[in-house]
C-alpha cells in the first residue's frame, strides 16, 4: 500500500513539473504586449520614440464632480526621448489625483519594476513667484539604461467643481502614434457640448448602462518634422475641446451655453470686491485735476497702480477665477492678475470712469479663441476703458509696462468682456510694422589694420522695446552692460560706453547710445580689404527645404527694422566694388538694401526689413524660404577696398 502512494506521489509531481515546463515555455514563446516587434514598420522610421497608447478618458458624474483616467504608453528609442520618463500632474483641492501608477518594460515587453514611492516627488506647482498657494505638482519618472524600453504610466483625477474640461488632441506630439482615444461617459439624459476643428471628424456614440458613451480616436500616425508642421500641432491634429452646459464651481454656480451666461458668473465672483479704503480715495482725489481729460486721468491712475503694487501669484481657493478684493491689494501692495486688475476697475470707479476686466489666453505664438464655442479658455486677465471712438487697454501685471499698451501676447486676439449685463466677445488690437519699429543709425571709421570704431544710437518701439524693459528692468549697470555685449552679435567687440534713454520711463520707446571698438572688423587679403556693409543685424537662416509645409508660419507681432550706417574709409583705400541693390517684395513683407558710395572718402549702407502680417499660409512656405533665403544671401554682401597706388 505504502509503494502504492509513493508512485501516486512521483506521478502527480511529474505533472505539475510538466505543466510547469509548459508554461515556462509558452511565455517564452509568447509575443508580449509592449514588445518592440509589435510596432508597425511604417511607425518606425526615424522614430526616437513610439507612443503605443494614449487613453483619455473622462467622465461627468453631475455638474460638480466627473473622474479623468489616462493611460500613456511609450516606447523610447532614443536617450533624446527619455523625457517620456517623466510625468507632471498638477493638483489641488478642487482637482485631485486618485490613483498613479507606473511601469518599464524591456524591448521585448518584459515588465523591469514598478513606480515605487521613491520615484515620486510632490512640490508646490507655483513656488517661483507666488506668495501663497495650494495648487501642487506631483512628479514621477521612471527609466532604464537600455534601449529601447517602453514606460506606462495610468493615473486618474477626481474633480470637485470643475470648468476646464480635458482637450484631445488626435497627434499629441511628434512622434508616430500607434493608438490614441478620447472615451467622455454622461448620465444618458444628456448630450454633450463638444466642439472639433474638422468638420467631418465625428464621435462614435453609444448607450453603455446608464452612460452615454462619446469616442474619438487614431491609429498609426506618422513621425512628423517641426519644419513641415511648426510651432502649433493642432494646425494639422484633429482637437476636440468639451465643456459643460451648467456647472458648479466653489459656491458659486453657472451657465457656459453661451458667452452671456458665462460672463455673468465670472462678473459674480468680483461682486463686492471692489471697495476701496479711504486712504486709496484720499489718494485719488488729490491726483486727479478738474482740467484733466479722461484718458490723463487713467494714465494717472495707472502709473498710480503701477508704483504702488507687484505682481504675485496667488493660487488659494478659487483664486484661479475669483480676485482679491481691492482693498486687500491696496494694503499689501501685491496681486495677481484678477486681483490687480480688479484694483485697476476699483482706481477708475471712483473716478467715475466706467472700465472692464476681460479673461484672455496670451501667449508667444497661437492660441486659438474658439468664439463659436463658450468655454473656459483663459488664463490671465487684463482691463479696458472704452472711450469714444477707441478703447485704452491696461495690463495691469507689469510695473514697467506703458500706458495702453498690452504686449505682443495679449494683442491680436479674442477675448471676453466681463461687464454687468454679462459676457461679450472682443478682439484686442492688432499693431503694425511701424508701431515695433527698430531704428539704428551708425558711423564707422575704418582703419588700415582692419580694426574700426562705431558710435551707433538704436531706437526701439512697441513691442521691440519690451524686450529690453523686459530683460534690463532694475538690471545692475554691469548686467546691463553683459546685455548689451551678448547682443551686438560682432566677434571680439568692445563696449567702451553706452546709455539708455527711456529704460526708466514708462514711454514706448527706448534709445541706447553706444561707443565700440572692433579689434576685427574687416579682412586683408594683398592689397584688398573686404567688409560686410551690414553691421548690425545678419539674417543667417534660411527656412528648411519641405516638400508640403502643413501649418502656417506665424511671427509674434508685425515689425520693421530700418539700418542706416556710414563707413568712413581708411585714407589709404579706396572703393573697388560694392554690393548690388537689392530690393524684395512678397505678399508679406518687404526687403530692401544699399550701398552707394559718397565721394572717395566714405560709403553709406541703408537696410529695411518689414513684416506686415502675423501669420503666413502654409502655401506661401515657399515664398517665405525664398524670401529669407534672398536676404542671407544679401546680408552676406561685402565691400571690397583696394589700396592706393
Amino acid at each position: 500500500m505504502k509503494s502504492v502512494y509513493t508512485a501516486w506521489i512521483f506521478f502527480i509531481l511529474a505533472l505539475l513539473v510538466d505543466n510547469s515546463t509548459a508554461r515556462s515555455n509558452q511565455g517564452a514563446n509568447e509575443e508580449k504586449e509592449y514588445d518592440v516587434k509589435k510596432i508597425p514598420a511604417e511607425l518606425l522610421k526615424d522614430a526616437g520614440a513610439v507612443v503605443r497608447e494614449y487613453i483619455l478618458h473622462f467622465e461627468v458624474k453631475n455638474k460638480r464632480h466627473a473622474k479623468e483616467k489616462v493611460k500613456r504608453v511609450v516606447t523610447i528609442f532614443k536617450e533624446e526621448e527619455r523625457h517620456y520618463g517623466k510625468l507632471e500632474l498638477w493638483y489641488d483641492k478642487f482637482h485631485e489625483i486618485e490613483d498613479l501608477e507606473g511601469k518599464i518594460f524591456d524591448a521585448n515587453g518584459r515588465e523591469i519594476r514598478d513606480l515605487e514611492k521613491q520615484d515620486i516627488k510632490d512640490y508646490c506647482s507655483f513656488s517661483n513667484y507666488s506668495l501663497y498657494a495650494d495648487s501642487r505638482v506631483r512628479v514621477a519618472e521612471l527609466y532604464y539604461d537600455q534601449y529601447p524600453f517602453t514606460v506606462e504610466f495610468t493615473y486618474e483625477y477626481s474633480y470637485d467643481g470643475y470648468l476646464n474640461w480635458p482637450v484631445w488632441l488626435s497627434q499629441i506630439s511628434l512622434d508616430p502614434i500607434e493608438q490614441n482615444r478620447f472615451e467622455v461617459f454622461i448620465p444618458q439624459e444628456d448630450s454633450l457640448r463638444y466642439w472639433c476643428n474638422r468638420d467631418t471628424v465625428r464621435p462614435l456614440i453609444s448607450i453603455e448602462g446608464s452612460k452615454r458613451l462619446y469616442v474619438w480616436g487614431s491609429t498609426n500616425l506618422p513621425k512628423l518634422s517641426k519644419d513641415v508642421v511648426g510651432e502649433d500641432i493642432e494646425d494639422i491634429a484633429t482637437m476636440v475641446r468639451i465643456a459643460p452646459s451648467s456647472f458648479e464651481y466653489g459656491d458659486y454656480e453657472g451657465d457656459m451655453r453661451t458667452w452671456k451666461n458665462f460672463g455673468t458668473w465670472d462678473y459674480s465672483l468680483a461682486q463686492g470686491r471692489d471697495v476701496l479704503p479711504e486712504s486709496a480715495i484720499r489718494d485719488i482725489h488729490s491726483l486727479l485735476k478738474p482740467a484733466d481729460d479722461i484718458r490723463e486721468k487713467v494714465k494717472k491712475l495707472y502709473r498710480y497702480m503701477q508704483n504702488r503694487t507687484r505682481y504675485v501669484s496667488i493660487q488659494l481657493g478659487i483664486g484661479g477665477w475669483q480676485p482679491f478684493d481691492a482693498a486687500y491689494v491696496h494694503e499689501r501692495g501685491y496681486g495677481d492678475c484678477k486681483a490687480l486688475s480688479n484694483y485697476m476697475v476699483a482706481l477708475l470707479k471712483e473716478a467715475g470712469i466706467t472700465a472692464y476686466t476681460i479673461d484672455i489666453q496670451p501667449g508667444d505664438h497661437r492660441f486659438p479663441f474658439i468664439q463659436e464655442f463658450p468655454s473656459a479658455q483663459f488664463t490671465h486677465e487684463i482691463a479696458c476703458v472704452p472711450v469714444q471712438l477707441d478703447t485704452i487697454w491696461l495690463e495691469c501685471t507689469s510695473q514697467s509696462i506703458p500706458f495702453g499698451h498690452i504686449g505682443k501676447a495679449n494683442e491680436n486676439r479674442g477675448a471676453l468682456l466681463i461687464t454687468p449685463e454679462g459676457g461679450i466677445v472682443v478682439r484686442t488690437p492688432r499693431s503694425t510694422p511701424q508701431q515695433n519699429s527698430q531704428i539704428r543709425c551708425a558711423h564707422v571709421t575704418m582703419k588700415d589694420f582692419g580694426t574700426a570704431d562705431v558710435s551707433a544710437i538704436i531706437t526701439r518701439c512697441g513691442n521691440q522695446q519690451d524686450y529690453i524693459r523686459g530683460a534690463l528692468d532694475d538690471a545692475t549697470p554691469e548686467e546691463c552692460k553683459q546685455w548689451i555685449m551678448d547682443h551686438l552679435g560682432t566677434p571680439g567687440a568692445y563696449l567702451r560706453s553706452y546709455h539708455f534713454d527711456g529704460l526708466d520711463s514708462h514711454e514706448l520707446e527706448i534709445h541706447l547710445t553706444m561707443q565700440i571698438a572692433l579689434p576685427r572688423f574687416s579682412s586683408i587679403s594683398g592689397n584688398r580689404l573686404f567688409f560686410q556693409p551690414n553691421l548690425m543685424e545678419r539674417e543667417t537662416y534660411i527656412p528648411h527645404d519641405v516638400a508640403r509645409r502643413l501649418s502656417p508660419v506665424r511671427f509674434g507681432y508685425p515689425y520693421h527694422d530700418v539700418d542706416s550706417i556710414c563707413y568712413s574709409l581708411p585714407g589709404s583705400y579706396t572703393v573697388e566694388s560694392i554690393p548690388a541693390e537689392v530690393h524684395l517684395e512678397s505678399s508679406f513683407g518687404g526687403f530692401k538694401s544699399k550701398t552707394m558710395m559718397l565721394g572717395d572718402t566714405a560709403v553709406r549702407y541703408t537696410r529695411s526689413l518689414e513684416i506686415r502680417e502675423y501669420t503666413i499660409p502654409a502655401n506661401n512656405y515657399s515664398e517665405y524660404r525664398k524670401f529669407f533665403a534672398d536676404i542671407v544671401k544679401a546680408d552676406r554682401a561685402q565691400v571690397v577696398l583696394v589700396r592706393k597706388q
